[in-house]
């Protein structure tokens, strides 16, 4: 009897030490009263067009109404104004040259010391869920759909020929399904990805007319037609984006998660609608393009109407995120993360503020030209240098471009709009300060190459939506 025993207690123990070899998974941790977590990404969209951020017409009432009951970060910073290096220095907290995505068409590796937010999650038991509505998110090109439990990818618009982006519509319905679908889940994290502001400007002729709520600024009136009639599209692409996250929000309270979940809707980076004589977004540094809005709500956490007005990073993002959900994250040993921006939780719920730093930020060219990937050692590989390089303290704002040896300084408190910067050519010594400073920097953070996964039909569509020369 004794030996029969024996062997049955002998058999218990292995069976529970085997247990995680059979699965073949590392067993997720244990379900808690965690919130659940949506993350609204809005493409190209500036924080100085949104009415809660002092714009002159109401052309986002519904974020507006967010930032109302959640928290508003007054003055924050992409680190790069390109689509997918963004979301990934969003999702990681590391700079393009750290994490290695410096331009769209490229993945991070798949043994990349760093680990997306979604993945981290995934580790606490979240169920995950991805909506992208762009061609340079779409999962083969980032490697981010093997990052969440499902991934939405399927793109039904076309632009110049090319089936590359969707509407609000469109993603707005398959999140909402999604959400129906898992809302009986105890824990899900949902990242729904918004393009519309982003060129094409689309006229939205049901938002086109926005009430105007306050005197516009007087440098509105030296804009020229052109620059108007852009203007009054991309607004209008805002408001149409709005409804739809509006619709979106409903859709949570409809299924009585409010209360347990925290929204948070940041954008990418902004866009330059022709005021300095250029527009689109990628390769400048402008406040139009760098500057954007970051909004938070998680009832009973965060008190409504809180703004924080100092310089925050979207690098920002993931610790902050992490710390109001999962704060253990930090005492488990099995989760190797480090991040080159800091949480903000103390800021939002104790009024403590955010470390005084230096914002930094960067733009890549585009590649010029495309070989397909079986020539890929033919390419001429980018010289890793930055197109622009820029970097903000307090309201001291430096921007190096090194192909025409400048520097541009402006004091954002007296020049908010940029338009008279101090310029530092080559031959003088402050230049060679501000040069050198830069390269510091530079190569204390290039740690990583990018890994090309881009075909030939890729980059005819990248190159359709500005992001590639030829």
């Amino acid at each position: 009897m004794r030996v029969l025993l024996a062997f049955t207690c002998i058999a218990v123990v292995v069976s529970l030490f085997c247990l995680p070899l059979v699965t073949g998974q590392e067993p997720s941790a244990p379900a808690t009263d965690r919130p659940h977590v949506v993350l609204i990404t809005v493409d190209t969209l500036r924080a100085d067009h949104l009415s809660s951020y002092g714009y002159h017409l109401r052309t986002s009432p519904r974020m507006d109404q967010l930032a109302s009951e959640g928290v508003l970060f007054e003055q924050a910073y992409c680190t790069i104004p390109m689509t997918g290096p963004s979301h990934f220095s969003m999702l990681t907290g590391r700079y393009p040259q750290e994490h290695g995505a410096r331009i769209n068409g490229v993945a991070i590796y798949d043994d990349s010391k760093w680990l997306t937010l979604p993945q981290v999650l995934r580790r606490f038991g979240y169920k995950t869920g991805a909506f992208v509505s762009a061609w340079p998110l779409v999962g083969r090109l980032t490697n981010l759909n093997d990052h969440f439990d499902h991934y939405d990818d399927e793109l039904t618009r076309t632009y110049q020929v090319f089936h590359s982006m969707r509407w609000a519509e469109d993603v707005t319905p398959s999140a909402k399904k999604w959400l129906d679908a898992n809302k009986d889940e105890e824990n899900i994290f949902m990242w729904v990805h918004y393009f519309d502001p982003h060129e094409p400007y689309n006229l939205r002729k049901d938002f086109s007319e926005p009430e105007q709520i306050h005197e516009p600024n007087p440098i509105i009136h030296e804009y020229d037609k052109e620059v108007h009639e852009r203007i009054l599209n991309y607004d209008s692409e805002i408001g149409y984006a709005d409804e739809h996250i509006g619709d979106l929000l409903d859709h949570i309270d409809r299924l009585g998660m409010s209360e347990d979940t925290l929204v948070v809707l940041v954008s990418d980076h902004g866009e330059g609608l022709g005021e300095q004589g250029f527009k689109g977004h990628g390769r400048w540094l402008y406040e139009s393009v760098v500057r954007v809005p970051w909004i938070m709500r998680m009832p009973g956490k965060i008190t409504p109407g809180t703004t924080i007005p100092q310089n925050v990073t979207t690098l920002d993002l993931s610790p902050t995120i992490l710390d109001l959900v999962v704060p253990e994250y930090r005492q488990d040993g099995k989760i190797p993360l480090s991040f080159a921006g800091e949480s903000l939780l103390p800021a939002i719920t104790e009024a403590v503020s955010p470390s005084v730093r230096q914002v930094r930020f960067v733009s890549y060219e585009g590649k010029k030209g495309f070989m397909p990937k079986w020539l890929s050692w033919m390419w001429r590989p980018n010289s890793g240098t930055p197109h622009r390089v820029g970097m903000l303290n307090g309201s001291m704002k430096i921007i190096w471009t090194p192909h025409e040896e400048r520097v541009e300084m402006f004091d954002l408190d007296k020049d908010p709009h940029e338009l008279n910067p101090e310029t530092l050519e080559a031959s003088q010594k402050r230049y060679k300060f501000e040069m050198t400073a830069f390269q510091r920097w530079l190569k204390a953070t290039d740690l990583a190459e990018n890994e090309s996964r881009m075909t030939e039909k890729d980059a005819r569509i990248l190159e359709s939506l500005g992001y590639i020369t030829r």
